[in-house]
């Protein structure tokens, strides 16, 4: 039987404080952080093409059970444990960031329809309470990848066991009832959710200076999650060179995810949508629906964040969601300054903090007998 294991990030004194041990990694080795991208760029690459056939041939191949990489549980032979850390301490230095950017994909992954029947059919979305416990275990499960050791035995490793096994279930119910099961388009597209806007839009997430090695180290964690989760080297959209994955993901965003985006108005959209915010108001009273889609399209846009685009939709916002808009605008904008970001980052992990150990917003809502949510294991 599987155990129940609660991730705890440490904010006790008597521990060494995360933020300065992520710190220390990244001011170790100054000269690796000065190389530049140096992985085996091919001339030849196209990205379009590369995105083509994430579409096409990746529509329908399965990454569950019945797939051969999805049923191997070996890290990839360009598994580099260095990069690996490295790849997690830029994700600390930037934890405020790397979270807003998070939410954004996910608003955005709800728009694609695979997504939402999913969701639908496995009822782990269904009400403001059932998102609470989704989308704050799939926060703990991605606190874990960013925060321990890649080895058999290791908490991250269960991790991974856990997620799989959820989404081989989850694959197999919409066999049964849709008729098609979770596929490698879904896992990229997701993959695209947790890491796409950090690597084609980090000025909206507030995430600047970040070097070509950091950057390199940072793709590499998502590159070997997504050779461990079952994605095909042919669909990971992480590569061993910088270039070519900030182009995939500027292509999945231009072709699909904007595009998808900017068409999805169904109530089971809305729906959905209203109930993860509501559902992650426990985590961060600041989140709102209106303020938060309207800053994700200037995101997709490209609108420049020194001035606000006076459209119709802008001004049909409440005043307090144009509030929101401007504040947000301007944590991005000041994070250029390591104070604001260290402030941020700990403001951040405060709220982590406190959904772990004493979700008193969450009791409010909830009780709290059901208000902790555990991973790895029942609730």
């Amino acid at each position: 039987m599987r155990q129940g294991l609660a991730l705890e990030i440490s904010c006790d004194p008597k521990n060494q404080p995360v933020t300065k041990r992520y710190n220390r990694i990244l001011r170790d080795d100054r000269q690796q952080a000065k190389v530049q991208d140096n992985g085996a760029e091919n001339k030849d690459f196209c990205a379009s093409t590369f995105v083509d056939n994430i579409m096409t041939e990746g529509d329908g191949r399965a990454c569950d059970e019945s797939s051969e990489r999805f049923n191997s549980y070996e890290l990839p032979p360009y598994y580099d444990p260095k990069m690996f850390k490295r790849g997690q301490a830029f994700f600390h230095r930037h934890y405020f960031g790397m979270f807003l950017g998070s939410f954004l994909g996910l608003l955005c992954g709800l728009s694609m329809k695979f997504s939402l029947e999913i969701l639908k059919l496995t009822g782990m979305s269904s009400s403001e309470y059932t998102s609470y416990k989704r989308y704050i275990a799939t926060i703990l499960h991605m606190l874990i990848w960013y925060d321990g050791d890649f080895q058999p035995g290791s908490k991250l490793w269960k991790s991974i066991e856990d997620v799989k096994f959820k989404h081989n279930s989850a694959s197999k119910k919409s066999k049964c009832v849709l008729k098609y099961g979770i596929d490698q388009k879904s896992m990229a597209l997701t993959q695209f959710g947790f890491i796409g806007f950090a690597i084609t839009r980090r000025s909206y997430l507030g995430v600047h200076n970040a070097s070509e090695y950091d950057l390199k180290c940072f793709i590499h964690v998502w590159r070997v999650l997504g050779y461990v989760m079952g994605i095909e080297d042919e669909f990971n959209i992480c590569r061993d060179s910088v270039k070519e994955t900030e182009a995939i993901c500027e292509e999945i965003l231009q072709k699909v995810v904007k595009p998808q985006f900017e068409r999805e108005s169904s109530s089971d959209y809305n729906e959905m949508v209203t109930y993860m915010i509501d559902g992650l108001w426990s985590l961060n009273p600041f989140l709102d629906t209106e303020s938060f889609q309207f800053y994700l399209k200037m995101l997709l846009n490209s609108c420049p964040l020194a001035k606000i685009p006076e459209t119709e939709e802008y001004k049909s916002l409440s005043r307090l969601a144009k509030i929101k808009v401007k504040i947000v605008i301007q944590h991005v904008i000041f994070m250029r300054f390591s104070l604001i970001r260290n402030l941020l980052n700990y403001v951040q992990r405060a709220g982590i903090w406190i959904i772990q150990r004493y979700p008193f917003l969450a009791f409010y809502r909830y009780g709290k007998a059901n208000s902790y949510i555990r991973v790895m294991g029942p609730n």
